[in-house]
């Protein structure tokens, strides 16, 4: 098994034994409202567990959607309510200012949808777009409604996945890879669209 998994399966033993499937829970919720941990790999961890019978893997998948969907509709709130104001304030530090904020949200506003679902499959812009998608004033009914698509498609295909081959994850590890890749490039296929799209419009004009 792979040193990575290993870890987080030795890692998480002792709590998914006391606490079970709230592990599921917050490990995805925490990521989603904006908390670094390593989501992804909890779930592929969950997966190896219901592989070893240790728990359902019919239990696991619900109730890690429902977690990636509270956390989401944290950071959605925490970025509607005072997302801006704290990276306008603190987004010189990281080379944010207003240009490439108002521009960030005018993304998010038409491509939100896609962006919020494409998002998941991501551990950095599962992250932040969230945050994004409330700073950006997405509508919340379509924000929640991409988000639990986007939800549904993620931690199904990773958890199945993850225990078909729960004997052998370094073969879920490359599974992952390759879709990373594949999801890199449907991202930059959007982003090269939209800048043809109104960039274009603007040479013309």
């Amino acid at each position: 098994m792979h040193t990575e998994i290993q870890y987080y399966v030795n890692l998480l033993s002792p709590y998914v034994h006391t606490y079970g499937y709230l592990v599921a829970f917050f490990g995805m919720m925490l990521e989603n409202a904006g908390i670094p941990v390593p989501a992804e790999s909890t779930l592929v961890a969950m997966a190896f567990f219901a592989g070893q019978k240790v728990l359902s893997i019919w239990l696991v998948i619900p109730i890690a959607i429902v977690g990636d969907v509270v956390g989401d509709n944290i950071g959605f709130w925490i970025g509607r309510e005072g997302g801006r104001p704290l990276v306008e304030k603190y987004g010189k530090y990281v080379r944010i200012d207003q240009k490439k904020l108002s521009e960030m949200e005018a993304l998010f506003k038409e491509k939100g949808g896609r962006t919020v679902y494409t998002a998941h499959f991501f551990a950095t812009t599962r992250i932040l777009a969230a945050l994004t998608a409330g700073m950006s004033h997405m509508p919340y009914k379509r924000f929640l409604t991409f988000n639990i698509l986007g939800a549904i498609s993620f931690v199904t295909v990773i958890s199945l996945v993850s225990y078909h081959f729960s004997k052998n994850l370094d073969t879920v590890l490359r599974f992952l890879h390759y879709f990373r890749w594949a999801g890199f490039v449907v991202l930059a296929l959007i982003i090269i669209y939209y800048f043809h799209k109104h960039f274009g419009k603007r040479i013309k004009e």
